[in-house]
C-alpha cells in the first residue's frame, strides 16, 4: 500500500503533468467530458474538488445536475447536458450525468429490461456522437465496499439527507444499487467511451489513481480530430439509388386570390386555437423550414406566426455558425434553442445544413455529413419521445421560378438586400443540391418526423399547404396524449 509520502510525490508530478496536458488540449480542436460515477459514499464530490484544485479553472467547468429544475423538465432529457458541453480546448466534469436517472430508476426496479436497453442505447449513441465529433469521453467509476460507504454517509448526514427522493433505495439497498450499477456499466462500456474502475476505499489513493487515469487518457487516447475535407476522396452522392420525389411535387398547383384569402383566414384561425391548446397540454411544436433560395420560407413563417400569441413561439434563424458554435458539435446550437413545453420553435433553416450546404460546399468532411443522418434521426426521436410534435417542410420551386424571383429581387430596391452572390453560386450548383435534398428526404423522413414537400411555385398555395399541414399535425399529435 502506498505510503503518505509516496502519494505526495505522485501528486506533485501529477499536478504538473495534468496542467501541461490541459494546456496542450487548449491548442487542439478537441474537448473533454469527464463523467464521475459511483455508489453513494464513494467520494465523487471529493474527487471533483480535488480535480478542480489540480487543474486550471480557466479551462475547466463542473456540472452537477443533481436537482432538475422545471426549465430542464420542460425539455427533452439530454437538453440539460447538451447546454453544458465544453467547447474546444475545455474540460467539463459531470458529477451528475446522463447516467444518474437510469441508475436510480434501475435500482428501484422502475425499468423493465426493454426500457433499460433503450436507455443504454441512447447513452451509447450520445457518447458515440460526441466521440465522432472529437470529444474525449472519460468515465470514472469509483468502487467502494458497503462498510466504507455506510461509514462515510454516516459521517456526512447533511449530504445523505439531501439525496433526491429517487435515490432512496439507491442509498439504502447496497445490493440492489450494486446490481443496477453493474448492469449499466457493463451495457455502456464501449471502446470509444470505456469505464475506468477506480478503487475508492482510501480517499487520497482514489484521487491520485483517478488523476493519473485522466492524465493517461488525455495524453494517449484522444479521439480523432474533426476530419478535414479531402477533395480527392469526395463522395458526390448516390444519384443512381435515388427516387426523385421532387419530380412528383405539383409545382403547377395554384390558388386564386379569393380562395387564398378564405383558406388563409380559416387555417390561421384554427392554428391560433391549436397553439393555445398545445400550450395548455404542455406540448411543444418543432417546425423546420428548409427549401431553395427564394422559395418563400420567410413569408410562409410570417403567415404561421401571424395568428399565434407572441408568447407561444420563437423563430430561430440559422446563419453561418459563430466561432462559439463552431467550437461545439453542430447540434449544440439547436439543442440550446429548444423552447419550453407548450411553446413552438420555428427553425428558419436548421440542423439539416449539415447534409445540405455543408455537404455540397464541402464545409464538412464526407464521414461527418454521412453520419449526420443517423444523428439527426436520433435527435428528432428524442424530441418526439419528450412529446414534441415535429413538422418538417421542404419548400420546392422550379429553377425557372427561382430565376424569376432572383431577377425580381435584383430589380426591386427594397428587395435587393435579399439577393447575394451566394444565392447565384448556389443556383449554379442546383443539381448537387438536388441530390443532397433527395438523400435528406430519403434518409430522414421517419415516422417520428416525416418531410412535407411543399409546392412552392405559387406562394399562396404554399402558405396554405403549410398551414394545413401544421394544423393537421397538431390535431393528430394533441389527440394522442
Amino acid at each position: 500500500m502506498p505510503t503518505s509520502s509516496n502519494l505526495k510525490t505522485r501528486e506533485k508530478s501529477l499536478r504538473r503533468d495534468l496542467l501541461q496536458a490541459q494546456f496542450d488540449l487548449a491548442q487542439r480542436e478537441q474537448s473533454v467530458v469527464v463523467v464521475i460515477g459511483g455508489l453513494p459514499g464513494a467520494g465523487k464530490s471529493e474527487l471533483v474538488h480535488r480535480l478542480n484544485e489540480w487543474l486550471d479553472p480557466r479551462f475547466l467547468a463542473t456540472c452537477a445536475l443533481w436537482m432538475h429544475s422545471d426549465e430542464e423538465e420542460d425539455r427533452p432529457y439530454f437538453w440539460r447536458f447538451w447546454r453544458h458541453m465544453p467547447p474546444h480546448g475545455r474540460i467539463t466534469l459531470f458529477l451528475d450525468s446522463w447516467y444518474t436517472r437510469t441508475l436510480y430508476e434501475n435500482a428501484a426496479d422502475k425499468l423493465d429490461p426493454l426500457a433499460l436497453q433503450t436507455r443504454l442505447a441512447q447513452i451509447n449513441a450520445f457518447e458515440r456522437m460526441l466521440y465522432d465529433d472529437g470529444t474525449l469521453v472519460v468515465k470514472l467509476w469509483l468502487e467502494v465496499d458497503r462498510m466504507t460507504a455506510q461509514q462515510r454517509l454516516a459521517e456526512d448526514a447533511l449530504r445523505l439527507a439531501h439525496l433526491p427522493a429517487s435515490a432512496e433505495r439507491w442509498s439504502q439497498d447496497y445490493e440492489a444499487a450494486t446490481n443496477a450499477a453493474n448492469a449499466i456499466v457493463a451495457g455502456t462500456d464501449a471502446a470509444q467511451a470505456a469505464w475506468q474502475r477506480i478503487p475508492a476505499q482510501d480517499a487520497d489513493k482514489r484521487d491520485i489513481i483517478a488523476g493519473e487515469t485522466l492524465l493517461t487518457l488525455l495524453t494517449t487516447q484522444t479521439p480523432p480530430v474533426r476530419a478535414a475535407v479531402n477533395h480527392n476522396s469526395w463522395f458526390a452522392g448516390s444519384e443512381e439509388l435515388q427516387n426523385n420525389v421532387l419530380a412528383d411535387v405539383p409545382l403547377d398547383a395554384q390558388l386564386s386570390k379569393s380562395d387564398y384569402a378564405t383558406l388563409l383566414e380559416a387555417e390561421q384561425h384554427k392554428l391560433q386555437a391549436l397553439a393555445w391548446r398545445a400550450h395548455d397540454e404542455r406540448r411543444s411544436l418543432i417546425a423546420v423550414f428548409e427549401g431553395w433560395d427564394a422559395a418563400g420560407k420567410g413569408s410562409a413563417i410570417r403567415r404561421v406566426t401571424a395568428p399565434m400569441d407572441p408568447r407561444l413561439y420563437r423563430v430561430v434563424q440559422s446563419a453561418a455558425p459563430s466561432d462559439e458554435e463552431q467550437a461545439h458539435h453542430y447540434l449544440w446550437r439547436y439543442w440550446r434553442n429548444l423552447e419550453r413545453s407548450g411553446r413552438a420553435t420555428l427553425f428558419d433553416r436548421s440542423w439539416y445544413g449539415r447534409v445540405l450546404v455543408e455537404r455540397v460546399e464541402q464545409f464538412a468532411a464526407p464521414q461527418a455529413w454521412q453520419r449526420a443522418y443517423d444523428e439527426i434521426n436520433q435527435f428528432e426521436q428524442q424530441l418526439q419521445d419528450h412529446g414534441c410534435i415535429v413538422v418538417k417542410f421542404w419548400l420546392h420551386i422550379s429553377p425557372a421560378e427561382q430565376l424569376r424571383r432572383f431577377q425580381d429581387r435584383q430589380n426591386t430596391p427594397h428587395k435587393q438586400h435579399k439577393i447575394t452572390d451566394d444565392d447565384w453560386r448556389n443556383r449554379a450548383r442546383w443539381a448537387d443540391y438536388e441530390s443532397a435534398v433527395l438523400d435528406m428526404v430519403e434518409l430522414t423522413s421517419t415516422a417520428a418526423a416525416p418531410w412535407t414537400l411543399v409546392a412552392g411555385n405559387d406562394k399562396r398555395y404554399a402558405r396554405v399547404q403549410i398551414l394545413q399541414t401544421l394544423c393537421a399535425a397538431l390535431e393528430q399529435g394533441l389527440s394522442t396524449q
